[in-house]
């Protein structure tokens, strides 16, 4: 029976976060909710649980959300812009992370094929391109107030396992 839960995103949101702890932007530390190792991931859903809000208090984290899904002439590759917001009080905390999206998804291919390669990859998907399509400038937050806000748009390419009939596996 087919998975329809599987997303693409989860495993790009894994191996986004696993990428800024291995460059020691984001420290998991900060993000130990009671102090015995349960460390959130402060890259959540746009619908994210009350419990992200006041535990985030303060701290940098990224909200995503999916705003495009399209195909292109071959069905079998999904088509979609992933829209992260990045928020902190300290710009150069937005200034750190969206140079480090850029340098980490703006190879195409290549940054497709290192997702594809790590860990936080599923057998289920397989990356085809990555391309930053657009970085918004760093302005005050309308939703969280003492913060700064910025946004990442990233468009990715990937196909999903299917089945003997084109359907998904």
């Amino acid at each position: 029976m087919v998975n329809y839960k599987l997303d693409a995103m989860l495993d790009l949101r894994k191996y986004l976060w696993q990428e800024l702890q291995d460059a020691d932007i984001f420290d998991p530390n900060d993000y130990d909710t009671t102090g015995t190792g349960n460390i959130l991931n402060p890259i959540i859903p746009v619908q994210q649980p009350a419990e992200f809000n006041q535990f985030l208090s303060g701290k940098k984290h990224i909200v995503y959300d999916k705003i495009n899904i399209s195909y292109d002439e071959n069905w079998m590759i999904c088509n979609e812009q992933i829209l992260f917001t990045i928020y902190a009080i300290d710009v150069a905390d937005i200034n750190e992370i969206t140079n480090f999206m850029v340098d980490l998804f703006r190879r195409m291919d290549d940054s497709a094929k290192d997702i594809n390669l790590s860990d936080q990859s599923s057998p289920q998907f397989k990356f085809h391109n990555t391309y930053v399509a657009d970085i918004s400038p760093t302005t005050p937050s309308k939703e969280l107030q003492g913060f700064l806000s910025s946004d990442v748009i990233l468009e990715i390419k990937y196909s999903r396992i299917l089945d003997v009939n084109g359907r998904f596996a």
